[in-house]
């Protein structure tokens, strides 16, 4: 895995942050940062969304981070998709991501 590292700092993460939103070890984190270990398939998969970088790119098979064609989704995307307007207030948002992420965590462990 060799863009987790560049990726997570991009963001200001620490091994930690990453290793409790993805519900494993720091250490496990720090062996993909290292090619000691690398994730499964769901997890790259997981690691690329939440990055918004294609698998490829944080595969470093590429050094384009999304292919054309697939746009990128932001904000109000989201709460014109929702609510049919972008007038929602962040906290609103934030709570429709959380419950975003738990559904998809328990849509993974089936």
């Amino acid at each position: 895995m060799i863009r987790i590292k560049e990726l997570r700092n991009e963001r200001e993460l620490s091994q930690k942050d990453l290793a409790l939103y993805f519900h494993v070890a720091q250490s496990t984190v720090s062996s993909w940062e290292k090619g000691v270990r690398d994730p499964d398939t769901d997890t790259v998969a997981s690691l690329a969304a939440f990055f918004d970088v294609s698998t490829d790119y944080l595969l470093g098979k590429t050094d384009i981070r999304k292919p054309a064609g697939h746009p990128s989704i932001d904000d109000d995307d989201i709460k014109f998709a929702l609510f049919g307007t972008t007038d929602i207030d962040d906290a609103t948002l934030e709570d429709i991501k959380a419950y975003a992420r738990f559904k998809r965590e328990q849509y993974n462990k089936r």
